[in-house]
């Protein structure tokens, strides 16, 4: 039987996040590879951190060739006789496909990557600062006038200088944009651009007039659903237009801060339609201004709360977040420094608010640091009867006192069986962080007791930091009976011991 090309292009569609298959796909035929080559065009360039230095030279050597062959040969003439550049006779001719006009996602990086790894030498050889300025220019008209732009970071000109770039923006969705760019590129942006979903700033240099048109900016939008503020430390961002907070808080779904709360407690909670906020902290950049306010923050339908890089002597400040979301939270991510105590004081705090104000709650991260919190813990668990996934982080703490306790161990078994024993019907996937102990017997005890109250499959993964080759044994043998579906257990090295894949 042949499928009918609809249901191959489908199909296709279905794994455009799978690159490894579809280069495997690109070879099976004229077919598969029609349909393959726009997918995998969408977004071409490489991930950061994704291939080695040599490697990710190649790939931009061999990415730019390719798009150098898409420019126009009256382009590519004109760098011929204009500027006396010579192109290979290979990147005279035509490619198979437009390749260029299958682009939608557009990073401003990758432009200095094509000129720097594809004309270097000559740029070096010859007047540098203005052949990279010719490049430029033509790399970008080239994608102005050719893709059919869904995501991009706006480069430092206007660019609606090229009359087709209000036609191949119409239907942006996804913007990246810094606030000190020309005032009169943002001015276009709100008059020939109204369907941005997500808008990405980098707040430098804020001016009040600035603020003003990025404001106008967002009213100008159809249905903007997300905003990441990204800043330096002291800067802010002042609304001064009630229709764009009366806009926001109709409109806005998922709010990103980004290395510093740079908006006020009354604005935040203004957007009251906000399902998802996530605050990011570079541990090197870190800046605790404005954290304060968030205990004033009230977002009654938040869902996810995400806060990464956190300190743990905010625990209760965050703790304060979570009670003013009224019990509407269900996702919550806290990654807490790994050089940064948490007052023992928080720990209870937190317990008692996710026990009394979270009953919707589904992932949850715990800090468990003795067996005192035994009582605290089971009555969290029967408090929370929609917990799927639980992270188990072990952490320091500072007592009342301000004395700094290294706990060395946590014993895992009285945790384990609670969990078994206790926990909501839905729960899946454990995670256990840190130094905790538990014998063998512990840990089969564990699984033949997961098996005994007929729970579901279980994603188990343990990060430790001292290698046993018992814990491997036992999750192997368990996996095998179908009481583990997968998970990794990470020592010092990170190693997957059991099928992590299905």
């Amino acid at each position: 039987m042949i499928l009918p090309e609809d249901c191959i292009r489908e199909i296709l569609e279905q794994l455009s996040e799978d690159k490894r298959t579809l280069y495997s796909c690109l070879i099976t035929n004229r077919t598969y590879c029609q349909f393959v080559v726009p997918i995998l065009w969408r977004n071409p360039w490489p991930t950061f951190n994704s291939l080695t230095n040599e490697l990710e030279r190649i790939y931009w050597k061999i990415l730019g060739k390719t798009i150098i062959k898409c420019l126009t040969l009256e382009t590519k003439q004109k760098l011929s006789n204009q500027f006396q550049i010579y192109l290979n006779p290979s990147l005279l001719q035509k490619p198979l496909f437009n390749y260029v006009s299958y682009i939608q996602i557009i990073p401003v990086g990758v432009i200095n990557q094509l000129i720097r790894n594809n004309f270097e030498e000559i740029i070096n050889y010859n007047n540098g600062e203005q052949l990279e300025q010719i490049f430029n220019k033509e790399f970008w008209e080239l994608f102005i006038k050719q893709c059919k732009i869904k995501s991009l970071e706006i480069p430092n000109f206007n660019i609606f200088e090229y009359p087709e770039s209000k036609i191949h923006l119409s239907s942006l969705s996804i913007l990246k944009i810094f606030i000190s760019y020309p005032k009169e590129m943002i001015i276009e942006l709100s008059k020939n651009v109204h369907t941005l979903k997500r808008i990405e700033i980098f707040l430098i240099y804020i001016y009040e007039d600035t603020m003003n048109d990025i404001e106008n900016l967002f009213i100008s939008q159809k249905n903007l659903k997300e905003i990441n503020f990204m800043f330096i430390a002291g800067q802010k961002f002042i609304f001064n237009n009630k229709k764009s907070i009366d806009y926001l808080s109709n409109s806005l779904k998922i709010l990103e801060l980004c290395s510093c709360i740079c908006l006020s407690a009354n604005i935040i909670s203004s957007f009251i339609n906000l399902t998802e906020l996530k605050i990011f902290y570079h541990i090197s950049l870190y800046h605790d201004e404005g954290i304060e306010i968030l205990s004033n923050v009230i977002l009654p339908k938040l869902e996810i709360l995400s806060l990464v890089n956190v300190k743990g002597e905010h625990l209760s400040i965050f703790t304060k977040l979570i009670e003013n979301t009224k019990g509407s939270l269900k996702i919550l991510y806290i990654h807490i420094q790994k050089s940064s105590p948490i007052p023992s004081s928080s720990i209870d705090y937190y317990f008692n608010i996710i026990k009394s104000t979270c009953p919707n709650i589904e992932v949850l991260p715990i800090w468990l640091i003795s067996v005192f919190y035994l009582k605290n813990f089971e009555d969290l668990l029967i408090s929370c009867p929609k917990i799927r996934k639980i992270i188990f982080h072990f952490k320091s703490i500072f007592t009342p006192n301000n004395n700094f306790i290294p706990i060395d161990i946590v014993l895992a078994k009285p945790i384990l069986i609670l969990l078994s024993l206790k926990s909501s019907i839905l729960l899946n996937n454990i995670h256990l962080i840190g130094r905790w102990s538990f014998s063998s017997l512990d840990l089969q005890e564990f699984f033949e007791l997961w098996k005994e109250m007929k729970r579901k499959p279980l994603k188990f993964v343990f990060n430790n930091n001292i290698y046993s080759h018992y814990i491997i044994r036992v999750c192997e043998y368990y996996h095998q009976k179908g009481v583990i579906k997968k998970g990794t257990i990470n020592y010092t090295t990170p190693c997957t011991y059991y099928d992590d894949s299905k």
